[in-house]
């Protein structure tokens, strides 16, 4: 398993999702504080234009005393004043003569356009009851008919001025045009009222706005939206030339802004947006309020919805903020970790592995050495390995695996038949002085294989008890048991109890035990005829009975004991509900001898006994060794 160089990969797919979350998070909080920045600077640049108006009415006003302090204007008033009726032509004639004189004055004082100009600045001087005395840059013949009959008073600005206050003032004319209204009253004499009044008019129009945004800054709009009209018109713009912003998408809307209540109330919006603007709307103070004046002033705002338009918005200075120095640094060790996992992982297990095939093509070698490989590579070697010697076993030529239980004791069928388990002394497990041991499911290998199934074929046969088999014709100790297997003996009670040792018997006792247990033996053995064949007695055991020894009476009880130990044991699997099948006294016993001579190799004991129970729902046995 190659864990070091796919763990680096799972920390670098960590990294770049956790940047891919940094550059969102910073998006949505530049948009954020960009929204913040952008409202900030929308409100000044709406509060400077505001102020812009009204030091604009200052500025106009206080140029209007060139023309309310000249004598001309002053004396022609008086002789208004004193008429009686229409004011004399000549009247009219002289005092308009003496504004076509003061008019550039006017303009220079304010830095506004005069004579000659896209939209002049219009001025009338009005007598005491209000009537207009004379004018200029005023187009009478598209304004009124009847000259004589032409009067401002009836305006809340004249009318203070004829009471002696410098007024301002916005007004709306055939709802489309915006004008910005100043008025001075005359006085001739300190203390006394007024003879009159001087007003100056100045339409709102591109070139105004162009004076606005050429003091202010900032990007404005002049629009008429009456209560009662056709709906919102812009009358006028005007930008910053050096300002990358088109005011062409800054669609008014009057239905907004007859929605937003902060409007309606207060005059003013909130910030809005529309495209790549973000603006905000107000009122325009005076008469003009209640018909619908107002500006907008806007600011180019550009969202960033994407790690893609972060970079497209970025400049020069943007890029070269970046640090490359210590970006390279991090991109290098990446790299770096990133290649050394692999070579550990990859290309070196890879060029044993090819240097193995290479000894393999050799013939310096028959097998890959799994030692020397690791990771996947050791579980191809093993393939490779198992490939070898399936096509060795095909040819007929010698397996150079390791015999195992299999191939001793025959095919292994698919279900496992007997519990695992090992040796493991435990005092406490015997009664006898010298202490026990018993049988461990957990720590060593099967006592019994499992067992082939039937109608496998049967394996070699081996002699019980270093005895050949009974008769070339007999079936064998390990053959597969009959198609309709008689029923075992019946389950004694209990298990016998350990033999005590005999008490002196005379010679002619001994040898009469003797010939009593090997028969008892036999008759045992012989008992189970359709589940296996019972070897003849040995020699060895029919030579020690007649000689009386008493190593003959321990191999008869201990036969005796076995056979017993296999009936108990083989009534446990049925109960356990485990297959007998192919189970037989043969094998059984093999296992017991080669199991008690490694116990009496261990504890130098002389007997060992064993015993059937229980262990997690299967059968098994507890080995017990006896030393007296």
């Amino acid at each position: 398993m190659m864990l070091i160089s796919r763990f680096w990969y799972a920390i670098l797919a960590v990294a770049l999702a956790a940047a891919v979350a940094l550059v969102y998070i910073g998006i949505n909080q530049h948009n954020r504080i960009r929204v913040s920045d952008t409202r900030t600077i929308v409100e000044h640049d709406r509060d400077i234009v505001d102020w812009y108006l009204q030091v604009d009415s200052r500025r106009r006003l206080d140029a209007l005393e060139l023309i309310s302090v000249d004598s001309k204007v002053q004396a022609n008033l008086n002789k208004a004043t004193a008429a009686d009726g229409k004011v004399p032509q000549d009247v009219r004639d002289a005092t308009k003569k003496a504004l076509e004189e003061l008019a550039p004055k006017y303009a220079a004082a304010i830095h506004d356009e005069g004579k000659g100009g896209t939209n002049p600045n219009m001025l009338f001087v009005v007598d005491a009851r209000g009537r207009v005395v004379g004018s200029v840059n005023f187009d009478r013949a598209a304004m009124i008919k009847d000259e004589s009959a032409f009067e401002l008073g009836g305006y809340p600005v004249v009318a203070d001025a004829l009471h002696g206050w410098q007024r301002d003032d916005t007004w709306v004319v055939d709802r489309e045009a915006i004008y910005r209204v100043v008025a001075q009253p005359v006085v001739a004499a300190e203390g006394a009222a007024p003879i009159g009044a001087v007003v100056g008019f100045r339409r709102v129009d591109e070139g105004y706005a162009r004076r606005v945004v050429e003091y202010t800054y900032a990007p404005v709009v002049f629009f008429v939206n009456p209560p009662d009209g056709d709906g919102l018109k812009v009358i006028a713009r005007g930008k910053p030339e050096k300002v990358d912003l088109n005011l062409d998408e800054l669609k008014l809307d009057a239905q907004m802004l007859a929605t937003d209540e902060h409007f309606q109330k207060e005059g003013v919006t909130s910030l809005k947006t529309a495209g790549n603007l973000a603006y905000e709307v107000s009122r325009m103070i005076g008469q003009g309020w209640d018909m619908g004046a107002g500006y907008a002033v806007a600011r180019k705002s550009i969202p960033i919805n994407d790690p893609n338009a972060l970079l497209q918005q970025a400049d020069e200075g943007d890029k070269k903020a970046v640090p490359v120095p210590f970006v390279g640094g991090i991109l290098a060790a990446a790299l770096l970790v990133g290649l050394l996992a692999t070579f550990l992982e990859h290309s070196m297990p890879l060029g044993k592995l090819r240097r193995e095939a290479a000894k393999l093509a050799k013939g310096e070698q028959d097998a890959f050495p799994l030692a020397k490989l690791s990771g996947a590579y050791r579980r191809i070697g093993q393939d490779v390995n198992e490939g070898f010697e399936r096509v060795i076993a095909k040819g007929g030529g010698a397996s150079r695996k390791a015999a195992d239980l299999e191939q001793i004791l025959g095919p292994v069928p698919a279900a496992p038949q007997m519990s695992a388990f090992s040796f493991n002394f435990d005092s406490s497990s015997s009664s006898s002085p010298s202490g026990g041991g018993s049988l461990d499911s957990k720590s060593a290998p099967d006592l019994f294989p499992e067992l082939p199934p039937a109608g496998a074929a049967p394996p070699p046969a081996i002699a019980t008890l270093g005895s050949p088999v009974s008769s070339p014709s007999a079936p064998s100790a390990f053959s597969a048991p009959a198609a309709a297997p008689a029923a075992p003996p019946p389950k004694p009670a209990s298990p016998p109890s350990r033999p005590q040792a005999p008490p002196p018997k005379t010679p002619a006792e001994r040898a009469k035990a003797d010939e009593e247990a090997i028969a008892r033996a036999a008759a045992m053995l012989e008992d189970d005829e359709d589940a296996t064949q019972v070897a003849k007695i040995p020699e060895e055991l029919m030579k020690a009975s007649a000689t009386g020894e008493v190593k003959a009476i321990e191999n008869a009880d201990e036969l005796v004991q076995w056979r017993t130990t296999f009936e108990e044991f083989v009534a446990m699997r049925k109960k356990c509900s485990e297959p007998t099948t192919g189970l037989s006294f043969e094998k059984f016993q093999v296992q017991l001898r080669r199991n008690k001579e490694q116990l009496v190799k261990q504890y130098n004991c002389r007997r060992v006994k064993f015993t059937v129970y229980e262990k997690e729902g299967k059968a098994a046995l507890k080995a017990t060794p006896i030393k007296d």
